[in-house]
């Protein structure tokens, strides 16, 4: 993808994403929320595990076993394994954010109204949008170009995520279908800003003196 057909994604992602955030601000959502959410059958230990694969933790591994590949092949970190943490992490932080400030308790939890610090304690009582499935479709996107042949079971495995989270009543319908959306905007992010970042992050590494993590 040419830097300008990004660019005109970006703006469409962002668009979208903007779209979305209105709807679920207004309660435009609440009525498909309400009626997915009823129709749906409880996911079992089998939907558990699943979803599992794109907790945090098991991420940090994914991440940790392209380093060491990196390290076995290349002796250093590649743009590949940096981008892709860079997105998880920037990821993270949106998410949080974005549950703070909207305040949507998951299904079958009450309403509350937390204060700034409280909310920020209880990040994970609140439910939008999901952090399972951003991280699945930020991982989707990365490999997807890296391993273009194969996009349609990165994604098909995002997806996936999306509807764990939904069986597992984890999540609403609005939840997923946002973080879904997020995914490929923040990686697509990191890749148009990497002119700004990359100099930044080589001067630490440099200054730290773990040359090993620098990348070029």
């Amino acid at each position: 993808m040419s830097r300008e057909a990004g660019y005109r994604t970006l703006v469409a992602l962002t668009g979208i994403l903007a779209l979305l955030l209105v709807l679920q601000i207004t309660g435009a959502f609440r009525g498909v929320n309400d009626s997915i959410g009823s129709a749906l059958p409880e996911g079992g230990s089998l939907t558990g595990t699943f979803t599992d694969t794109a907790s945090f933790a098991l991420t940090a591994v994914y991440i940790l076993l392209f380093l060491l590949r990196d390290l076995k092949d290349r002796g250093r970190l590649s743009r590949f394994t940096l981008e892709l943490t860079a997105g998880i992490a920037g990821s993270a932080v949106i998410v949080a954010l974005l549950k703070v400030l909207t305040g949507v308790p998951r299904p079958g939890e009450a309403q509350v109204h937390w204060n700034l610090m409280e909310s920020i304690k209880n990040v994970d009582y609140l439910a939008f949008p999901s952090g399972h499935t951003t991280r699945a479709a930020v991982l989707a996107y990365f490999l997807s170009r890296r391993w273009k042949a194969l996009w349609p079971l990165w994604w098909g495995w995002a997806l996936g995520i999306g509807l764990s989270r939904l069986l597992l009543h984890a999540h609403w319908f609005s939840d997923v279908l946002f973080a879904l959306f997020l995914g490929p905007w923040t990686g697509l992010l990191v890749e148009l800003t990497e002119n700004r970042w990359l100099p930044l992050y080589n001067a630490a590494v440099r200054k730290l003196k773990l040359g090993v993590f620098g990348v070029e």
